[in-house]
């Protein structure tokens, strides 16, 4: 994203002093986290048995972007560059005895 915040709302405050921005005043992006996992367990013999898992993660797939930096001064300040995973699938097998 090109500019997640009016980056000139902000300027550095003389130095030796604290600056006058509230705590919270940017907020970044939200965050969607749909997880999804089925399993079943297969019986072998008496006290054994199979379990198969299957699990996704953000299985709707949804851009969770990253927090912007917050240091002024720098290229890339108020910008968001970067997300976390996308959707992840895995399967797996587990013999229980």
């Amino acid at each position: 994203m090109a500019q997640w915040f009016n980056t000139a709302c902000f300027t550095l405050p003389p130095t030796n002093t604290f600056g006058n921005a509230g705590r919270n005043t940017v907020t970044g992006p939200g965050l969607v986290n749909i997880d999804f996992s089925l399993s079943r367990n297969f019986s072998i013999r008496e006290g054994m048995r199979l379990q198969f898992r299957a699990e996704a993660f953000n299985i709707a797939n949804y851009p969770n972007f990253n927090y912007p930096p917050a240091t002024q001064n720098t290229a890339s300040f108020g910008q968001i560059a970067s997300a976390n995973d996308p959707r992840q699938i895995q399967l797996g097998l587990k013999l229980v005895f």
